[in-house]
């Protein structure tokens, strides 16, 4: 008995002794793999510079296949936005296209679909969606229209780890096959499989995975070898998968690359200029797209069969499409009146693009703690002309339930020179309630700490405005801009029958012309100055218009605003300077850092005046997470705007992904940004006030948490939330 147990035990520890041998060996090898697949990502790495300029140009045309597969659906499908890409009938589809593309180094990509065949909605798919997964430059340091991190970039170790898989021989040259491990869940990174090839230590093929949004896509590309066709993509693959709500659609697409033209990189005796000009830069054509229904011309152009099922939904598709039916969303199309209430809505005919969205859109509310619940409504007109030239109207509404106010905003832009910037607005607004600048005496006796406005029984006005201006550019990055504007301000009702603090504690120091005027609707006739300067600006050209993409120096800007006494009835005889300073700067690969600083002064107030600062204001519709920071402080009493002669303000914001999240697993993977704020404001009654606020967002919103100082002494705190889905 004793034999046995003994032999029990021997067994017992010979096997535990194996499975930590065997645990050692493969943990030592699962290390080795990882060295292994990290030497190769170096040299990948180290020869990136190199081949990232290889080629100067070069074009192409595109074959694309594609068909969509609708799983599962209920009754919501009907109410799904247009940026879902789904077949309105909910049918099975199939589409197909050629597209030619124009590469011009370093990243600039041109691409037009030259001829369709399908149903609208996958020509939308492919127009928006599937080109940016196909615009790629191995090279680059982001993917997709600058969504993702390439595992291949600079800095790829601080968000992915590697693992090395397999080794194959393929056209002669060995392969090895390396796995990308995410370290966070995030739509900001990817996961898959990279092949690379030796010696060279270029992307042979990839097959990556990832989230964007709702949709779920997987992408296989195959690049070139051979010395004609080498780092171009050859075919590929892209998968988009929706899953939501009950509803399951899958999207595959196939794609051919047949090149025309490649000029290789000459290296130049003299550094190359400057070009700012970057027209062209990932610039998907959006003009009318040419059906063609000729069977013999698709099988002529067609690079790859179809297959089986592909004819089946070509000859089983009843609701093939014409030009017109191409480019534009029947108004008309009765299934379409119930999503247009609850979800946003856009329109295309020929050159005009409407969109609208929703009147009982629940994505268009937001929370502030000093507005409380927000709702609004927002309509968008374009039309653009065959020059260029370009008419938008822009009306937009919002209701402000905590102080029950309705805020509008009825903006009209004409821009008749595109290519200088030159544009002539108008606008009709109201803007927040406010007062005269008498309370400004009353307020710069007393300390911060006293001033309570509730209390003060101010005589508050409604304030309407209505603006014609204009801007033209001088030179590339300088802009002059002027105007006028004419302002109403009509009194509202004292909050008692008793006469108002403001005038008894004033009495004998009133101006000779306030004396006159404290009962009357005062209007105001502002004429404006102002130019705007950012050195080094890029520019892109589209659709023959120019569009500013950018500088690594600040933007400078200045305007002047005097107030005419006697012109059109005006009261008000001033003038007022305001400056201001902002920069994006990036900081690595998703992180950037934003600031902006600026002043304002009354230098001459003969007469009655409304300190109504234009770049030190409150806004009144909720900011999307991408709007500039400048001039908002979000738990500022909206009083405070204007109870001053002189402000000067600074805001900085550091922008970075997912790192504090990143604590907690799972909550990182729809997060896509957190941001760090901290605002500092002076006035000579409010001489440190400061605001610190943290935010985070994605595609469906953004929110933050913000806390107040005054004079280092904590005053508040509050939230606030803007959702963003579908913009």
């Amino acid at each position: 008995m004793e034999k046995y147990i003994l032999g029990t035990r021997i067994r017992s520890y010979c096997l535990y002794i194996s499975l930590f041998l065997l645990s050692s060996f493969n943990m030592f090898a699962k290390k080795a793999d990882r060295n292994k697949a990290d030497s190769i990502i170096l040299k990948v790495l180290e020869n990136r510079d190199y081949y990232e300029n290889f080629f100067d140009a070069y074009e192409a045309k595109i074959y694309i296949k594609g068909n969509s597969l609708v799983k599962k659906k209920n009754i919501l499908y009907r109410f799904a936005p247009d940026f879902l890409y789904l077949d309105k009938k909910g049918n099975n589809t199939f589409i197909e296209a050629l597209v030619d593309v124009n590469f011009n180094a370093p990243n600039y990509f041109n691409s037009q679909i030259i001829a369709a065949n399908g149903t609208k909605k996958n020509i939308d798919d492919i127009r928006e969606r599937v080109m940016q997964y196909l615009n790629m430059k191995i090279n680059n340091s982001m993917l997709f229209n600058e969504k993702i991190i390439f595992p291949g970039a600079k800095g790829a170790f601080k968000y992915y780890r590697f693992e090395y898989v397999s080794q194959t021989d393929t056209l002669n040259h060995l392969i090895h096959r390396i796995k990308v491990i995410p370290k966070v869940r995030s739509q900001q990174l990817i996961s898959g499989y990279l092949a690379i090839v030796d010696g060279l230590w270029t992307i042979y093929n990839l097959d990556i995975s990832g989230k964007w949004e709702f949709t779920e896509f997987r992408v296989e590309t195959e690049f070139g070898l051979p010395e004609k066709d080498f780092l171009l993509p050859l075919q590929s693959k892209i998968t988009f998968n929706l899953n939501l709500l009950g509803n399951e659609i899958v999207n595959h697409y196939f794609s051919a690359f047949s090149y025309s033209h490649i000029k290789k990189y000459e290296t130049k005796t003299q550094p190359a200029e400057i070009n700012y000009d970057l027209s062209g830069y990932f610039n998907a054509e959006i003009d009318s797209i040419p059906i063609v229904t000729d069977e013999q011309f698709w099988t002529e152009n067609r690079t790859v069969a179809l297959t089986a099922y592909e004819k089946y939904l070509m000859d089983t598709n009843r609701d093939r499409i014409d030009k017109i039916e191409l480019i534009s969303d029947s108004i008309k199309n009765q299934q379409d009146l119930p999503k247009g209430i609850i979800a946003s809505k856009r329109f295309r005919y020929n050159n005009t693009q409407m969109s609208y969205s929703g009147l009982l859109n629940p994505l268009k509310l937001a929370y502030s703690k000093l507005d409380g619940i927000v709702y609004w409504q927002q309509f968008r007109f374009k039309h653009y002309y065959a020059n260029g030239r370009e008419l938008q109207l822009s009306p937009n509404i919002g209701l402000v339930f905590q102080r029950e106010q309705i805020y509008f905003n009825l903006p009209v832009q004409w821009r008749f020179q595109p290519r200088r910037l030159g544009e002539i607005s108008f606008n009709f607004r109201n803007k927040n309630q406010t007062y005269n600048a008498a309370t400004i005496n009353m307020i710069d006796g007393e300390m911060p700490d006293s001033i309570h406005f509730s209390d003060l029984n101010l005589e508050y006005f409604h304030h309407l405005n209505l603006d014609l201006t204009g801007k033209y550019e001088i030179a590339n990055g300088l802009l002059f801009r002027g105007g006028i504007s004419y302002e109403w301000y009509i009194p509202i009702k004292y909050k008692n029958k008793e006469t108002p603090r403001l005038r008894r504690g004033l009495g004998e120091n009133l101006d000779e012309d306030l004396s006159d005027l404290v009962d009357d609707r005062y209007r105001v006739v502002t004429p404006m100055i102002g130019i705007t300067w950012t050195p080094g600006q890029y520019y892109r050209f589209n659709r023959k218009q120019k569009e500013y993409i950018g500088s690594v120096f600040p933007t400078f800007s200045a305007e002047c605003i005097w107030g005419v006494k006697g012109l059109l009835g005006s009261n008000s005889d001033f003038v007022q300077i305001e400056m201001d300073m902002q920069q994006k700067i990036p900081v690595g690969l998703m992180n950037s850092f934003q600031y902006y600083i600026g002043a304002g002064k009354f230098v001459r107030t003969h007469s009655l005046y409304f300190a109504d600062f234009n770049l030190f204001q409150k806004r009144n519709f909720p900011q999307s997470w991408d709007d500039p920071i400048g001039g908002v402080f979000h738990l500022l009493n909206g009083e405070w705007y204007s109870a001053s002669r002189t402000y000067a303000q600074a805001h900085f914001m550091y922008e970075f992904p997912y790192t504090v999240f990143r604590l907690f697993r799972g909550i990182t993977k729809d997060l896509l940004k957190e941001r760090i704020y901290i605002s500092q404001l002076y006035t000579p009654a409010l001489p440190s006030y400061t605001e610190l606020g943290y935010g985070i967002g994605n595609f469906i919103g953004n929110a933050g948490v913000f806390v107040s100082f005054h004079k280092g002494e904590y005053k508040s705190i509050g939230a606030k939330f803007a959702l963003d889905l579908g913009k």
